[in-house]
């Protein structure tokens, strides 16, 4: 296993993210009996239903300093099938990812997402339990979706530093809709004051002076409401907003055969700006609703794939879990250093050369 499977977690940076807090994850180095566990579980998934068989379970984490989730997919993508040549045909790898996410970058999901069309034509992602948030990006990327009957993706509305307590966070979606109410609630009042002003002066008093008046009667209503609101904080809401809401149209149209232009700005727009709450659960049924071409999950598939989602004890993983792969690229996760990287080697049965001899120095 190499560097850029072991350098931790890459920090956190202003750009934009939909995590759903309530499912974050603890930082929590994986033990090598978890490893061990996980190995176990994921073969005898990827046994189950053949093909290649990646697991990504935890935050999405943009690169930044460190490597993220995308840095170390990319690289993991490369040391299974080597670098993606131009042209290449793909539509013989079968790449099945089981995804298993709060959310976090949308930047890092949206990317990941682009990574793993890359390298196959045929990408199916299996949600098990949960991929909220940005990790639903992902799932918008793959040829092919698969829900279990307990299966969630959630709404793509950004998730903001509280303007009341930085240390919370809110959806941009929340701030965004309160100004507009505000905006509203101005106009509706502006509407409502002025004829009133017209029947009780009885045309006395010019229109010209009323307007005046009912203007500055609603500002008064509306001003101490908006005073802590800058253009530029409105405009920022708007645009990390719009962030989600392309990237979803983007990947809907890479997936999508006959590209339906409309279809796909609703489903966007709905999963970005039409739900109650970031909390939302976008189970089968819904996600059928809405457009997204889902398949539930049969038994066998959810019982195994749901096996290996709790042998990790639900850290941070990202790794491959179909042998052959997973010999050449290994695993990253959370926490792991790197002492530890040739027993993870041997877990995965490595039989490259320079392997061998690493176990022949030991075992002499």
């Amino acid at each position: 296993m190499n560097d850029q499977y072991t350098n931790g977690t890459a920090s956190h940076e202003e750009r934009a993210s939909a995590l759903d807090v309530g499912l974050r994850s603890e930082a929590e180095r994986m033990t090598l009996s978890e490893v061990e566990e996980v190995k176990k579980a994921g073969l005898e998934l990827a046994q189950y239903v053949g093909g290649a068989w990646l697991l990504i379970r935890g935050e999405f984490i943009s690169d930044n300093r460190k490597k993220g989730t995308e840095g170390n997919l990319r690289d993991m993508l490369c040391e299974a099938f080597g670098y993606p040549a131009p042209g290449e045909d793909t539509s013989d790898i079968a790449l099945n990812v089981l995804l298993d996410s709060p959310g976090g970058s949308l930047d890092s999901a949206y990317s990941s997402a682009l990574y793993l069309a890359e390298y196959s034509k045929n990408v199916s992602v299996y949600v098990p339990g949960r991929a909220k948030s940005a990790s639903t990006l992902l799932a918008l990327g793959a040829d092919k979706l698969y829900l279990s009957a307990f299966g969630e993706l959630g709404p793509l509305d950004t998730q903001i530093p509280d303007p009341r307590n930085p240390a919370n966070f809110v959806s941009a979606l929340d701030c965004y809709q309160s100004v507009d109410y505000v905006r509203g609630f101005g106009i509706r009042t502006f509407q409502m004051f002025l004829p009133k002003l017209i029947r009780e002066t009885n045309g006395k008093v010019a229109v010209s002076d009323l307007l005046n008046i009912a203007s500055a009667y609603t500002l008064g209503m509306v001003q101490p409401l908006m005073g802590s609101v800058s253009a530029l904080d409105f405009g920022g809401w708007g645009r990390s907003l719009r962030i989600g809401e392309f990237y979803a149209r983007r990947l809907l149209r890479m997936r999508t055969e006959e590209v339906d232009d409309k279809l796909i700005k609703e489903i966007a727009t709905r999963l970005v700006f039409e739900y109650t709450h970031h909390l939302f659960p976008i189970e089968f049924h819904e996600a059928k609703d809405i457009g997204l071409p889902v398949e539930q999950m049969e038994q066998g598939v959810y019982e195994r794939a749901a096996a290996v989602i709790e042998s990790g004890k639900r850290k941070d993983f990202i790794g491959f879990l179909s042998k052959d792969e997973a010999k050449k690229a290994g695993a990253w996760y959370r926490g792991k250093d790197e002492a530890s990287a040739v027993e993870i080697e041997d877990m995965y049965g490595d039989d490259r050369p320079q392997a061998q001899i690493r176990r022949a120095r030991r075992a002499g």
